[in-house]
């Protein structure tokens, strides 16, 4: 089994282009995928009165926030499509997550979307991109 790990946010753009390019990965007949999705914790703290809230928000952030629709489309289209599929939530920063749920999934890639760009602008990935590629120690597959 060929296991991939898929991040997905709430960008329905973004999604399409990672279900389009895990479509045409070669052995899809072998392949399982965990989709992660990844609340981001709110650290802005005004001053040490408001820390108390920030952690309060923090803990709830999930049951606040919910989960975005593009991840049950995705698990719906992949298991339409036959691939074993498991949904992971967490919380922190998405770059950490989601090299963390790699190594903790022991996944064989990690699929991420790039964000649409300039031409000059495509030079240089997202962020989050950016930073899996850079300090995860796993393939990733960048769909764009």
């Amino acid at each position: 089994m060929y296991h991939v790990l898929l991040p997905v946010d709430g960008d329905e753009d973004r999604l399409d282009k990672q279900l389009s390019t895990l479509r045409t990965l070669p052995g899809d007949d072998e392949l399982t995928v965990t989709v992660l999705y990844v609340h981001e914790e709110v650290d802005t703290v005004p001053d040490e009165a408001g820390k108390s809230v920030i952690e309060s928000i923090n803990e709830s952030i999930g049951d606040l926030q919910g989960l975005p629709v593009t991840i049950e489309r995705a698990a719906d289209e992949l298991e339409a499509d036959g691939i074993p599929v498991d949904i992971v939530e967490t919380q922190g920063t998405p770059t950490d997550r989601i090299i963390e749920a790699a190594d903790e999934l022991d996944a064989d890639a990690v699929l991420i979307a790039g964000r649409g760009r300039t031409p000059v602008g495509k030079a240089v990935f997202g962020s989050v991109t950016q930073g899996v590629i850079l300090q995860g120690e796993r393939p990733v597959i960048v769909a764009g």
